[in-house]
């Protein structure tokens, strides 16, 4: 019953903790938690809003909306851009949803829910909470994004798994098609050693040799808290890896916004896995922790430097699976994107669904 539920409106992250925004946030909810959504509106330089419901003062939902135009320049996290990429890629039904639109321009501007990260965007429901709270909440999300403008409400990754959301979504008459596959590797054992010994004796044994010839290389590896003295040259990096993979004209300084957002709001909780060459830094993965389970969240290489060296394996997989133990990690999320890779690496795989509604 929704009689009783109260829905409430908030402009910065930290309204919404107040709120009890933060005991509806589970394990695998890192980018939804205030912190890192602080992060977002400190960098992203667009329209950001909170939602959340309550019956008396228990919470017992919530949802991120952060508004998308033609000129944001987030290639996977924006309704056209994703739509026509999915198309592209051959993903189920993807093609059928972009023929039905005839032109996704007509998505935009476009209202995105669930937060705006790469993988697992969702309403966040209180186990209590029935899936008439979830209709009033998204009631809500499409009359505040038509009040701003928006064409369209998109929640761009769905997990397959997050059925109470789906069956609303399909109620509400969105459309949809899968959008990804999302990464998650759970650790075997303690370190290195162990990870390594857990695949197929092939497998194995390449895994245990890509990391010899880093070391041989003279590559020194190190996990640490993000350094803001780095940034310029990780922001640099992280370019150079979007430029390799055809995302051409990025700002360096945008890469710079992100990661002394992550460095002033999460502390230790924003590591770095570093590669240095002659004193020079060629290569680092960005990981976030959030209580036992660590995100891999971005990346980026100097591929002159780094030639055929399998750096991107030891920054992204090797050293994460040496560390984890020792700080109690068990899991790592690696989210979207470059699927077989991270299958060799021993990830599972869920997919995951952009929905998508027309609005006005």
């Amino acid at each position: 019953m929704t009689s009783g539920v109260v829905i409430d409106r908030w402009q910065t992250p930290e309204e919404a903790r107040e709120a009890g925004w933060n005991t509806l946030v589970g394990a695998e909810d890192f980018f939804l938690g205030t912190d890192w959504m602080r992060v977002l509106q400190d960098s992203a330089g667009a329209w950001m809003g909170y939602l959340t419901a309550r019956d008396g003062e228990r919470p017992l939902a919530a949802m991120a909306l952060v508004r998308a135009t033609r000129e944001s320049p987030w290639s996977l996290g924006r309704t056209d851009l994703l739509v026509r990429h999915c198309a592209e890629e051959g993903m189920a039904g993807a093609r059928e949803v972009l023929a039905a639109f005839g032109d996704v321009d007509r998505l935009m501007p476009s209202m995105m829910g669930g937060g705006r990260h790469l993988g697992r965007t969702r309403l966040l429901l209180h186990p209590h909470a029935d899936p008439s709270t979830a209709h009033r909440v998204l009631d809500e999300a499409e009359a505040t994004a038509v009040r701003e403008g928006c064409r369209s409400l998109c929640l761009p990754y769905v997990d397959a798994d997050d059925r109470v959301q789906r069956e609303v979504l399909r109620e509400r008459g969105y459309t949809s098609h899968v959008s990804g596959q999302f990464a998650t590797l759970t650790l075997p054992g303690a370190g290195f050693t162990d990870y390594a010994l857990a695949f197929p004796p092939h497998r194995s044994r390449r895994v245990r040799a890509e990391r010899r010839r880093v070391g041989a290389a003279g590559v020194r590896i190190t996990l640490a808290p993000l350094d803001p003295a780095d940034i310029p040259r990780l922001a640099a990096l992280e370019t150079e890896l979007f430029a390799k993979y055809g995302m051409t004209g990025w700002d360096p300084l945008r890469s710079e916004a992100v990661l002394r957002a992550a460095a002033a709001r999460l502390g230790d909780r924003a590591l770095v896995s570093r590669a240095e060459l002659d004193g020079r830094v060629i290569g680092f993965t960005l990981i976030l922790s959030h209580g036992d389970v660590w995100f891999a969240h971005r990346a980026g290489f100097d591929y002159a430097a780094v030639g055929k060296l399998p750096l991107y394996y030891e920054l992204t997989y090797y050293t994460p699976a040496d560390h984890a133990p020792r700080h109690g990690v068990k899991t790592v999320q690696y989210g979207i994107g470059s699927t077989e890779a991270k299958v060799s690496r021993g990830c599972s795989l869920s997919t995951q669904y952009l929905y998508v509604k027309e609005l006005g």
